[in-house]
């Protein structure tokens, strides 16, 4: 067996190096038998992680051994799953962690996967108007791709950066590749010719209005994508599949190179600063997404009213941090739905803490004020104790806000 020692950052170029070792070893010198050890690894990466779970997996059903050493110590490698995806072996169960890497096979599954991701990022930071229906709309249409185009199964993975203020969505699979895929079109071939390099293909991918499937699609998604990069000051998007690589940052521009060894399927690697606007429907056209958050909060309530059961947010209500999360979602909800009512169902809800209420409905009231608090959210089924709770906090806040407005009394 070989071992193949691993030191310094799983990013980008520390993936890089081990496709290449692993290239060497595999498929040129004939080893069966591979051992990966990161005892000396520092910091893991999504762009570099989920690529080589998806090349150490495709060496495996090809009939090769590729075990893993070392990492079990780092958090990371446990927190987001990549361990129990690079060496099945061990028999880590996968934890599923909002921040994990998430596999689907089919669109009942992204379906769900995409809800959960969007639930997830609402409660996780405050985001400036256009990009959370930015998010939901590239989701949608990268995951929609792999299923359509790829033909096999799907690694997803999503992130978000408090500190930097980015979001980060990563998407894999082990399909045919972009390039494959432009190549069997026959209209595509007669429209670009026949010699196109890989690189070249990735690139008449993103252009609006290519599609090697037109029967399925209209050719906007990688290009929708690549035009919401584009308006997000601050993002960047990559994306490899075979022997080539197209990236994308607003100092470079558009670059394409060649990638060596090829990657199998494709990588789509999407960075959004969260912090800056984006003008959705300028980006795509003047195309509007449908409101994500009027046709998941609001598909059982009357037009123009969302509805967030508060049981299904957490198991207790006792504590700020959950309360910071959950404000978090509901300040992002006013946000992307600035003329809705949202109905918080208390249904199921018998008590509260007061730190708690202080964190979601008192700091509420602060930011909305009692006419827009009392405007834009109701509290169906909300017992006469939690009332009382919410009624207190609410109260001390204005008081407190109106103190530090007028300052102490002559």
């Amino acid at each position: 067996m070989v071992s193949i020692p691993f030191e310094g950052d799983l990013n980008w170029p520390g993936y890089l190096f081990l496709q290449k070792r692993l290239f060497a070893e595999i498929e040129r010198a004939g080893q069966r038998r591979v051992t990966l050890d990161f005892r000396r690894m520092h910091r893991v990466f999504p762009n570099g992680a989920v690529p080589l779970i998806v090349l150490v997996e495709g060496y495996r059903h090809a009939g090769r051994t590729v075990n893993v050493e070392g990492a079990d110590t780092h958090p990371a490698m446990l927190s987001h799953d990549y361990l129990a995806h690079l060496d099945p072996s061990r028999g880590i169960r996968p934890r599923l962690g909002a921040s994990a890497v998430h596999v689907f096979h089919d669109d009942l599954e992204v379906n769900t996967l995409i809800d959960q991701k969007i639930h997830q990022v609402l409660g996780q930071a405050a985001y400036a108007p256009g990009v959370l229906p930015a998010f939901e709309w590239f989701l949608n249409e990268i995951a929609g791709n792999v299923l359509v185009h790829a033909g096999g199964k799907g690694w997803m993975q999503v992130l978000v950066h408090p500190a930097t203020r980015h979001l980060s969505v990563l998407l894999a699979d082990d399909g045919i590749g972009i390039p494959a895929s432009i190549r069997e079109s026959a209209l595509l071939r007669e429209r670009f010719g026949d010699r196109v390099t890989d690189g070249d293909a990735i690139e008449i991918a993103l252009r609006k209005g290519v599609t090697s499937k037109p029967d399925f699609g209209q050719g906007k998604g990688l290009a929708g994508t690549l035009a919401i990069v584009k308006a997000s000051p601050g993002g960047t998007l990559s994306i490899t599949s075979q022997q080539g690589r197209v990236s994308y940052a607003f100092e470079e521009g558009l670059k394409v190179r060649d990638h060596q060894p090829p990657l199998r399927g494709t990588l789509v690697d999407v960075q959004l600063d969260f912090s800056a606007p984006i003008e959705i429907e300028k980006a795509l056209w003047g195309h509007v997404p449908v409101n994500f958050a009027e046709t998941v909060y609001g598909k059982e309530s009357p037009a123009g009213v969302m509805r967030l059961v508060l049981r299904d947010e957490a198991p207790s209500f006792g504590n700020r941090i959950t309360g910071a999360r959950i404000r978090t979602k509901i300040e992002n909800l006013l946000e992307v739905a600035p003329h809705d009512v949202l109905e918080i169902d208390f249904g199921g809800v018998s008590i509260l803490a007061s730190s708690f209420a202080d964190e979601v409905f008192g700091k509420l009231a602060a930011r909305l004020g009692i006419v827009g608090f009392s405007r834009r959210l109701r509290f169906p089924s909300l017992n006469a104790f939690c009332q009382g709770v919410i009624d207190d906090v609410v109260q001390a806040r204005l008081a407190h806000n109106y103190a530090n407005k007028n300052g102490p009394s002559t």
